[in-house]
């Protein structure tokens, strides 16, 4: 199991990795991804557009690593829920356009209960990690989870290798 919620961490991290640079990359037009959610107060869009995918990069980054990551896998599963009830609220509002998850240099991906159910998933798989975090290659684990998990040593490396592949393909 410990090796599985491994797997589920280096997962998170590298999709919050890959869309906060893409999001990064393309900040106007994340910021119009943004507005269009039309649930944040006209002030709060570009601080948002503009703080949101560095936040991204730097959680999935400790959280690859292993630098708190019950706190990391925490934050990152209430965003994920967060992004969730974004669209949910859109898509119950009749509203349908590019959810801005890929930044601007992916193809529109319009918005759609499937991205509710990923984001949902997802936000179980952080939040598995969150309780029980595995111990392999940990920099700094910083506060406990509520599980204590165990992995077989030298069972990490496949891991790592077959997220990777997952992740780029």
């Amino acid at each position: 199991m410990g090796l599985v919620l491994l797997a589920g961490r280096w997962i998170v991290a590298g999709i919050f990795l890959r869309s906060g640079f893409a999001k990064a990359t393309g900040l106007a037009d994340f910021r119009s991804a943004v507005s269009n959610y039309r649930l944040l107060p006209p002030s709060l869009v570009t601080v948002v557009a503009v703080t949101l995918p560095f936040a991204e990069i730097v959680a999935a980054v400790l959280l690859a690593v292993g630098i708190g990551p019950v706190v990391v896998a925490g934050a990152l599963a209430l965003l994920l829920v967060a992004f969730a009830v974004a669209i949910a609220v859109n898509l119950a509002r009749g509203r349908v356009f590019d959810c801005g998850c890929a930044g601007s240099a992916a193809a529109p991906r319009m918005i759609s209960w499937k991205h509710v159910a990923v984001d949902l998933v997802l936000a179980a798989v952080a939040a598995a990690v969150a309780v029980a975090p595995p111990p392999a290659w940990q920099a700094w684990r910083g506060p406990a989870g509520l599980v204590r998990m165990s992995t077989q040593p030298g069972g990490a490396f496949p891991v790592l290798v077959a997220v990777v592949v997952c992740l780029v393909m």
